[in-house]
C-alpha cells in the first residue's frame, strides 16, 4: 500500500501536466469543408471510477460516459477540447480538425507574352489559385499532355483562404507545337478527405514557331533514270523551298522553284528551305548507275522469309562481252543477254551474297543485298520473379521473351498497357542467323492498373522492300491484378426509407474501392451496428464507415436521415371558434415533411381558413410525401354566438284576438332563450319558443323581447304588439253610409220628377157648354 500512494501521485501528476490523458475521440481526425456540419463523439477509455466530460463552450458537465457533439464550421480558428473531470484530476484533448476550402478557380497563362513561343527560347508559365485552404496541403502540378512535369508544395501555415501563383519555366522545342499544357490544384488532406482534383479551367496550347531543319544535310542516290527529289521538312510558319543547280541552272524552270520535289536528271542539286526564323539546306548527289557499272538490278535489294523463294533481275543497255550471276546457290554463267534471271526456289543460306558481274569495257559487278529474315516461333510476356496479385506502388519488372527471330537488328519489341504504347526496344546485333532476345520493362503499377492488360510485340521492320505491314507477332496478355488499400470515394449524406438496411447504402456499389474487396462496418456513437437491420425513422443521426482490407482501412462520417411516409392522428371530432384561423388539428409526421391538402364535400379548402357558423361538418385531410399519401375524415363543430331565424315581428290585432309570437335561433353550444316584456321575464326555452296571447286586451300591447344566450355572446330580437279599439270607430262609417244613401235617393227623385214633366198633350171643346 505504502509503494502504490506515490505510483498514484505520479499518475495523478501525469494527468495534470498533459501527460497521458483517457480521452478517446470518434472519429479521431476530422476534414470538414467550411460551411458544413460534423459530428464528434467523445469518450473516455477509463471506467474505472465515476467521471464527467465537458466540450470546450458548452458550460454543463455531462456525467456519463461519452458526449456527442453536432458542429456548424462557421470559424476558420475553431478548436474543439474535451475535458475529463475525475475525482482525483483533470486532463484534456484538443480535436484535431482540418478545414478546407476547394479553389475558387484555377488558370494559366503565359508571363509577359502573347503569341506563339520561338524554339529554344525561355518562357514561363503561371498558374494562379484563387481562395483555397489550407494552403499547407495545396500541391499545384504541372502536366503536359499526360506528362507530369512539376509539382509545387507550401508552407504556409495560415488556415484562412489564400491565393498563391506558382510558375514553370519552359523552353519549347519543335516537338511541343500543339501541345497541351495544364495545371492542377490538389488538396492533399489525408485518407479522411476528399480526393478530387481541381484543374484549370483551359488548357493552354502551345504554338511553336521554329525554322526548317533537315534531318541529314547530303543525300546521295544511285539511279539510272530520272529521281524524284522530296526535300519537304516540318517548320512553322511553313517554308518556300529553292532549288539550285550549278551546272545544271538553266534546266530547273520557275515553275518548280517553290515546290518541295522535283523531277531531275543526274548531278548535284541543293534544295534551301526557308522561313521567317531562319533557312536550311539539303544537298542531293543524283549518279547513275552507268557511271560506276552498266548493269541494273531489279529490285535492288531482296528481302525473303527463310526457306521462301527469291528471284531478281539483272539487266543492261550496254553492248557487252557477257554477264552472269555469282552466288552460292542459284548461280547463272555468263550469257551475251541484255537480261538475266538469278533465281532460288528454296532459300536457306543465311550468309548467301549474290551479285551481277557484266565485262564491258572492263569487268564490274553489282551486289545484291539479300535480307533473310525470320518471324519469332514464339513472343511471352512474364512477370521477373514474381507471381500472383501485386501491390500498389511497388515496383515490378515485365519480361518480354522472343524466340528465334531473325535478324535481330531489324527487331523492335512494343510494350503496350491496353492500347497504349509504353516502350519500345531495338537492338544492334549484326547476327543473321536467328537468335533468342530477352528485354525488360520497370512498372510501378496503382490501383487503376488493377484488371489492365500488358503485352508485347516483336516487329520485323524490314525496310521498303519488306512486306507490308512488317510482320509481328504479339504475346498473350498479362492480366495483372492489383492489390491496394481501402477507399471511400465519397461520403455523402444519405436518405434512406424506412425498413432499408444500411447494407443498401449506396457506397457499396459506387465508391468503396479497395482490392482485396473491403469488408464493410458501421459505427454509430461509437458503438458498432448491425449493417443488415432494418432502419426506423428514429434511427437518423451521424454514422462512421470503415472500410477495411489487409491493405489498410478508410473511414469516413455520413449523415443519414431516415425518411418514412407521412403519417397522421386524428381525432373524431374538433372544435373551433367562428372565424378565427383554423389550423390542422391533427398530430401529423412524416419526412420529408408532408404537404397537405383539406377538403370538404369533395371540395378543396383554401389554406388560410377561417369558418363560419354554417362551416360545421365533416372534413378530410390528406398527408401527402414522396414516400406515400394517408388521410383522415373528421367532424368540425363551428363554435358561435346565437344567430336568430327570420320570423314575424309586428302584430296589429283588435281586443278579444289570440296572438301565437315565435322566435326560433341557432348557436353552439344551445343558447338559452326567454321572452321578457318591460324587463320582466315572461317564459324560458332553448333554440325555438313561443308565447300565446288569448282574448288580448290593451294591457296586452307593447314591446316583447326573445333572448338567446350562449358562452359566446347575447342576441336579443324585438316583436311588436298593438291592440285595436273597435268601439269608437262606429259613428263615422254610419255617417258615411247614411250620407251616401240620401245622395242616392236625392239622385233617383231628381231622374223620376224630370221623367213625368216632359211629352205630348191635346186641347179640346167640353161638352155642354153655352
Amino acid at each position: 500500500m505504502l509503494l502504490l500512494q506515490p505510483l498514484m501521485g505520479l499518475l495523478l501528476i501525469s494527468l495534470a501536466h498533459g501527460g497521458y490523458c483517457p480521452i478517446l475521440f470518434s472519429p479521431v481526425d476530422v476534414v470538414v469543408e467550411y460551411g458544413d456540419s460534423f459530428s464528434v463523439n467523445c469518450s473516455s477509455t477509463d471506467k474505472t471510477h465515476q467521471f464527467g466530460l465537458k466540450w470546450e463552450g458548452y458550460d454543463t458537465m455531462e456525467n456519463t460516459e461519452e458526449i456527442f457533439r453536432s458542429v456548424d464550421v462557421t470559424d476558420w480558428e475553431m478548436k474543439l477540447t474535451c475535458y475529463m473531470y475525475s475525482n482525483e484530476t483533470q486532463c484534456s484533448q484538443d480535436l484535431p480538425v482540418t478545414i478546407y476550402k476547394t479553389p475558387d478557380s484555377v488558370s494559366i497563362s503565359i508571363v509577359d507574352h502573347s503569341g506563339p513561343m520561338i524554339e529554344g527560347k525561355r518562357y514561363e508559365l503561371q498558374c494562379d489559385v484563387h481562395d483555397v485552404a489550407p494552403v499547407q496541403d495545396l500541391t499545384v502540378k504541372w502536366y503536359k499532355g499526360q506528362t507530369l512535369l512539376n509539382q509545387t508544395t507550401f508552407t504556409d501555415a495560415s488556415k484562412t483562404p489564400v491565393n498563391e501563383t506558382t510558375t514553370l519555366l519552359i523552353r519549347p522545342d519543335r516537338a511541343d507545337d500543339g501541345a497541351q499544357y495544364r495545371c492542377e490544384a490538389v488538396l492533399e488532406l489525408g485518407a479522411e478527405g476528399p480526393q478530387y482534383p481541381i484543374e484549370s479551367l483551359e488548357t493552354l496550347s502551345a504554338e511553336v514557331h521554329y525554322k526548317p531543319k533537315h534531318f541529314n544535310s547530303i543525300e546521295t542516290i544511285i539511279k539510272n533514270d530520272e529521281v524524284t527529289l522530296n526535300c519537304t521538312v516540318k517548320a512553322n510558319p511553313a517554308p518556300t523551298y529553292t532549288w539550285h543547280s550549278e551546272h545544271l541552272k538553266e534546266e530547273i524552270s520557275s515553275s518548280v522553284l517553290q515546290s518541295s520535289t522535283v523531277l531531275l536528271s543526274p548531278g548535284n542539286y541543293t534544295c534551301t528551305t526557308t522561313n521567317s526564323l531562319g533557312s536550311d539546306s539539303k544537298v542531293f548527289i543524283i549518279k547513275s548507275t552507268e557511271s560506276q557499272c552498266p548493269i541494273q538490278l531489279i529490285p535492288r535489294r531482296a528481302v525473303v522469309r527463310y526457306g521462301d523463294d527469291v528471284s531478281a533481275d539483272c539487266k543492261t543497255s550496254v553492248p557487252h562481252k557477257g554477264m552472269g550471276w555469282e552466288a552460292s546457290e542459284g548461280a547463272v554463267p555468263m550469257t551475251r543477254d541484255s537480261l538475266i534471271t538469278w533465281r532460288v526456289s528454296n532459300l536457306i543460306e543465311w550468309d548467301i551474297q549474290p551479285f551481277c558481274f557484266i565485262n564491258h569495257e572492263e569487268q564490274c559487278q553489282v551486289e545484291l543485298p539479300v535480307t533473310i529474315y525470320k518471324t519469332p516461333d514464339s513472343v511471352s510476356i512474364s512477370i521477373v520473379d514474381h507471381s500472383g496479385p501485386m501491390i500498389e506502388g511497388k515496383q515490378y519488372e515485365l519480361q518480354c521473351d522472343v524466340h528465334d527471330v531473325a535478324p535481330v537488328q531489324d527487331l523492335t519489341v512494343k510494350w503496350y498497357k491496353g492500347q497504349t504504347l509504353l516502350n519500345q526496344t531495338t537492338f544492334t546485333d549484326a547476327s543473321k542467323t536467328p537468335v533468342n532476345e530477352t528485354t525488360r520493362l520497370l512498372i510501378r503499377p496503382d490501383r487503376a492498373d488493377d484488371g489492365a492488360q500488358y503485352r508485347c510485340e516483336a516487329v520485323l521492320e524490314l525496310g521498303a522492300e519488306g512486306p507490308q505491314p512488317p510482320p509481328k507477332e504479339t504475346s498473350d496478355p498479362l492480366n495483372i491484378t492489383v492489390y491496394y488499400a481501402s477507399k471511400i470515394t465519397f461520403c455523402n449524406s444519405w436518405s434512406p426509407l424506412t425498413g432499408t438496411s444500411l447494407d443498401s447504402h449506396p457506397l457499396n456499389l459506387y465508391s468503396v474501392v479497395g482490392n482485396p474487396r473491403p469488408d464493410i462496418s458501421w459505427r454509430h456513437k461509437a458503438s458498432s451496428v448491425n449493417s443488415s437491420m432494418p432502419l426506423t425513422k428514429f434511427d437518423s443521426g451521424q454514422y462512421e464507415i470503415i472500410a477495411s482490407n489487409d491493405h489498410g482501412d478508410f473511414n469516413c462520417s455520413i449523415n443519414i436521415t431516415v425518411e418514412y411516409p407521412p403519417e397522421l392522428n386524428c381525432s373524431e371530432s374538433y372544435e373551433v371558434k367562428e372565424k378565427t384561423f383554423f389550423k390542422f388539428p391533427c398530430i401529423a409526421d412524416g419526412l420529408p415533411k408532408p404537404k397537405f391538402s383539406f377538403y370538404k364535400n369533395g371540395k378543396i379548402i383554401q389554406r388560410d381558413f377561417y369558418p363560419n357558423w354554417t362551416d360545421s361538418g365533416r372534413y378530410q385531410l390528406i398527408a401527402h410525401n414522396q414516400h406515400g399519401t394517408i388521410n383522415s375524415t373528421f367532424t368540425i363543430n363551428i363554435l358561435h354566438a346565437p344567430v336568430f331565424y327570420v320570423s314575424q315581428q309586428n302584430f296589429v290585432v283588435g281586443e278579444d284576438s289570440n296572438i301565437t309570437l315565435e322566435c326560433t335561433s341557432t348557436g353552439n353550444p344551445e343558447p338559452e332563450m326567454w321572452w321578457s316584456l318591460k324587463n320582466k321575464n315572461i317564459s324560458t326555452g332553448r333554440r325555438h319558443i313561443t308565447l300565446n296571447i288569448e282574448r288580448a286586451t290593451s294591457s296586452n300591447a307593447g314591446v316583447y323581447t326573445c333572448s338567446a344566450t350562449n358562452t359566446f355572446g347575447r342576441k336579443d330580437k324585438s316583436f311588436v304588439v298593438e291592440i285595436r279599439d273597435d268601439s269608437r270607430n262606429y259613428f263615422p262609417i254610419v255617417a258615411l253610409v247614411l250620407g251616401l244613401l240620401v245622395l242616392i235617393l236625392l239622385i233617383v227623385i231628381s231622374l223620376w220628377v224630370r221623367k213625368n214633366t216632359t211629352g205630348l198633350y191635346e186641347v179640346g171643346t167640353v161638352s155642354g157648354a153655352v
